[in-house]
């Protein structure tokens, strides 16, 4: 039972070392931050504008959404949408197999 425990601590700390890396990315290389910022925004207008169309209230709630999550909180949206994408394309389960087969050694 305690291997399990361990799995999972294993696994929790993997999760927090993958959400590290984007704001540290960011941090230490300009241009990085500069295209992770540029991607957040084309990524938020892109969403809005498929729910809501091409509007005045598409530009007025991208824009706030942008303000928000682009300009005051992008290092956490940086780690939340690399998180996104990654279990868009089930990276975390190669994550948890790997992590998982080391810890039977």
């Amino acid at each position: 039972m305690n291997e399990r425990g361990n799995l999972l601590l294993f696994i929790f700390i993997a999760f927090v070392i993958l959400a590290l890396i984007p704001p540290i990315i960011m941090y230490f290389f300009p241009a990085a931050n500069i295209i992770m910022r540029i991607i957040l925004a084309l990524i938020i207008i892109m969403m809005i504008r498929g729910y809501l169309g091409n509007s005045v209230l598409t530009l007025l709630v991208s824009g706030i959404l942008i303000y928000f999550l682009v300009i005051k909180w992008a290092y956490f949206t940086a780690s939340v949408y690399v998180f996104y994408f990654l279990s868009g394309i089930a990276f975390f389960s190669v994550i948890i197999w790997g992590v998982g087969s080391n810890m039977k050694k």
